[in-house]
């Protein structure tokens, strides 16, 4: 039965890619995206584990908001209720798993100079990076953030937005926030062309990551001088705008001024990008002359 599934599987892997031979380059990295969903496979005790770890951490942040918000004093400084700071527990976290990606394979590559043999061949290995992620992802999603929802939707006090609008939202947000997140990772990669040791670089990203990001708080509780200068560098854009945007603790209004925001950053973190991938080629292309 297993051989059959499994033959079935090849089958209509070859119809899928078969229909879109008059498209090369979309089938190079669709190709790119399904072994890297592929690869994840392998890794079934390490899938357990991310349940297990997404469940834990849900039950800790919730048992925690429960225990110190104060609604009537919190609501009117944030506008959240003790039902909505519990919905943004939840719903950032399976966001954040859902968003899960690779960010040391490119650094690795670098520093062991496999980065290389990429350089010449004949394809955009920005492009094919952010493929492999998208295939990761999209493991992730089916094998960690949907068991987990499930989980949530049963055993926790949270429920699913009734208005199709919100999923709509959630669609572009997430998407802007996952390429922000991808090209922030990126960039820091990139770091490991002039920099020997980069640990001090991701140790500050990550703090950066979880301090900004709103994962853990939301951004309503930073003071408000600390507010306007979080609202200007990427991190916000990544999990709090497309959790708060989500649960409706964003209005659609606003919700477009901040889509806005997130498509700037998607083109200003784009530009530099390939700024910074064609100096890093230079500075290869140097160290090996």
């Amino acid at each position: 039965m297993a051989d059959r599934a499994a033959a079935r599987a090849v089958d209509a892997e070859e119809l899928f890619f078969d229909a879109l031979e008059g498209f090369p380059t979309v089938t190079m990295y669709l190709k790119f995206a399904f072994k890297s969903f592929q690869k994840q496979l392998a890794y079934k005790f390490e899938y357990f584990v991310g349940v297990v770890n997404g469940l834990l951490f849900i039950f800790i942040f919730t048992s925690l908001w429960k225990n110190i918000f104060d609604s009537s004093k919190a609501s009117a400084s944030s506008g959240f209720t003790m039902e909505g700071i519990v919905s943004y527990a939840v719903f950032a976290m399976i966001i954040r798993i859902s968003m899960s990606q690779d960010d040391m394979g490119v650094m690795g590559k670098i520093r062991s100079g496999d980065i290389a043999m990429d350089m010449i061949k004949p394809y955009n290995y920005f492009g094919v990076t952010l493929a492999e992620n998208v295939g990761g992802t999209m493991f992730h999603w089916f094998t960690r953030a949907a068991p987990i929802l499930a989980v949530c939707l049963i055993f926790f006090d949270v429920s699913l937005p009734r208005d199709p609008v919100n999923y709509m939202l959630l669609a572009v947000t997430w998407t802007m926030g996952y390429l922000i997140y991808f090209m922030v990772n990126w960039l820091f990669a990139m770091i490991a062309f002039w920099v020997i040791e980069t640990f001090s670089f991701q140790l500050m990203k990550y703090g950066m990551f979880t301090l900004f990001s709103g994962g853990i708080i939301p951004l309503d509780f930073f003071p408000d001088f600390i507010r306007p200068a979080v609202a200007y560098i990427p991190f916000m854009y990544i999990l709090y705008v497309p959790t708060a945007t989500f649960i409706g603790h964003i209005g659609h209004g606003e919700a477009m001024g901040f889509i806005l925001f997130q498509g700037a950053w998607v083109a200003a973190l784009g530009l530099v990008s390939a700024l910074v991938w064609k100096a890093a080629q230079k500075k290869l292309i140097i160290q090996g002359g």
